[in-house]
């Protein structure tokens, strides 16, 4: 169901990793629910639901109220079980390596730009099998310095020597990959196999929604 009908040609696609990529939701709340009950922290899964996407420090401050220093100590423990265990349980979704092998193929310059600690990101890409497919490889740093998706958009096109942004998409599931694109300049497609919703797609705007991955091959590689 693309948002707009008229595609335009996209040389550069950036593509989100949690919810577009890999179904990661499993370690994350795992590791989540570790660091949570810990500390003693009390969550209801629909407020789980609503933190993977954004970061952190931003989810816990937003969603549960907390303070920044036991936000950094539930940073650490979750970080500690997660770069052991929690991005094993991850997966990647159903067709996204024809999507992936469709677009090289047809000469698409590829990249992640996530808002994961690099740490983690390089962990999953490389450990899922994702690497060969990507010029470039963009995740959050480790502390505050950079966070925010628009920060990793501009770290993927620095990197990646990119000037004309009219020929950029970003490819996303939630709301941060619109935002992050817009305020980037470059043209944002919002997913709906992952994380977010439609109503929530709607609201942003992207300019396009895809269903599936067969679908947004098919606009992308339309002549």
């Amino acid at each position: 169901m693309g948002y707009n009908i008229a595609m335009k040609d996209y040389d550069v696609i950036l593509f989100d990793l949690d919810g577009t990529l890999v179904d990661s939701k499993p370690g994350i709340f795992h590791c989540i629910r570790y660091a949570l009950d810990a500390k003693g922290v009390e969550c209801p899964q629909e407020t789980m639901d609503k933190m993977i996407g954004p970061p952190f420090r931003l989810s816990m401050r937003e969603f549960l109220g907390l303070d920044a220093p036991l936000i950094e100590q539930l940073i650490t423990l979750y970080r500690g079980l997660y770069e052991t265990d929690g991005w094993k349980e991850s997966s990647v979704y159903p067709h996204v390596f024809d999507m992936l092998a469709a677009l090289k193929a047809a000469g698409k310059r590829l990249a992640v730009a996530t808002s994961k600690p690099m740490k983690f990101t390089s962990l999953m890409v490389t450990g899922l099998g994702l690497s060969e497919y990507f010029e470039f490889v963009g995740g959050a740093s480790s502390d505050l310095s950079r966070e925010a998706k628009k920060d990793i958009i501009e770290l993927c096109l620095q990197n990646m020597e990119i000037s004309d942004r009219s020929r950029v998409l970003m490819v996303g599931d939630r709301l941060y990959d619109i935002v992050g694109a817009r305020e980037a300049n470059v043209d944002a497609a919002g997913v709906l196999w992952g994380y977010g919703s439609v109503d929530e797609m709607r609201e942003y705007k992207p300019d396009y929604i895809f269903s599936t991955p067969s679908e947004l091959v098919e606009k992308l590689l339309k002549d």
